[in-house]
């Protein structure tokens, strides 16, 4: 995985095709690159890119200076969302095994407390648990803490992905889809009811309780190209939801 991002050194397969990272820089430096949940990757690969925060700058296998002053790098993580839980009735001059991990964090808590967690947990990981902290110090306080998703961002985020299935429902099925009233409000409350799952949480609710009823509702139905479709109802049967749609 190293090598896919700077390229092979000389004398292995590969090294005339220099690195992936190294030649979307060279090629375009003026860019955001993002890697997603980077503490899933080996300490081997995160030591890569101290000298990018250090100096800017990388050197791929073929012995060339990318620069990525114009380039703007972001890492996500869940680090601190979980912590390694500890036996709090074991006596404090015993060493004691950790126990399983518990949850760090929960809706609820003010933002500084969030905060103030989070990042105690990501200074613990890599200075305890990866043992490079060259590298958080690179970050310096560059870390960027979210909080949870509120009422009002679940009811954004919900209008938009509902908008974005009607729009594949007109796209691929050239049918014009409408859910207004009483339906619309129970399949809100629904699918922002767990705000802790996050926006995915919303995505998968939406899935369940709309996309996957809507389309039972449709299978015997004829279609016509441009009909309109209207949700009226919307219940549940125990795990199964049924859309009435006329």
């Amino acid at each position: 995985s190293g090598d896919r991002l700077i390229g092979s050194p000389p004398g292995y397969v590969g090294h005339e095709a220099g690195g992936e990272l190294t030649n979307a820089v060279r090629e375009d430096p003026f860019r955001v690159i993002l890697f997603d949940e980077i503490e899933k990757a080996h300490p081997r690969i995160l030591d890569k890119f101290l000298q990018i925060l250090e100096d800017g700058r990388l050197t791929d296998g073929r012995g060339n200076t990318v620069h990525f002053s114009e380039a703007i790098l972001i890492f996500t993580s869940n680090l601190g969302m979980f912590v390694q839980g500890r036996d709090i009735t074991a006596r404090s001059d015993v060493a004691s095994p950790p126990g399983p991990r518990v949850q760090n964090i929960t809706p609820g808590m003010t933002y500084d407390e969030i905060e103030r967690r989070i990042k105690d947990a990501v200074a613990t990981h890599f200075t305890e648990v990866l043992n490079r902290p060259e590298l958080l110090n690179r970050f310096g306080d560059n870390i960027v803490v979210f909080d949870f998703i509120g009422a009002e961002a679940a009811q954004k985020i919900f209008d938009m992905q509902l908008a974005n299935i009607c729009r594949r429902v007109a796209d691929e099925h050239r049918l014009t889809l409408s859910v207004k009233g009483e339906p619309l409000d129970t399949l809100r409350e629904w699918c922002t009811s767990e705000l802790d799952k996050g926006g995915r949480g919303i995505g998968m609710a939406l899935e369940s309780c709309f996309v996957n009823p809507l389309a039972r509702a449709l299978f015997d139905r004829e279609l016509k190209p441009d009909e309109k479709i209207t949700v009226t109802g919307i219940r549940s049967e125990g795990s199964i939801v049924h859309l009435d749609i006329q």
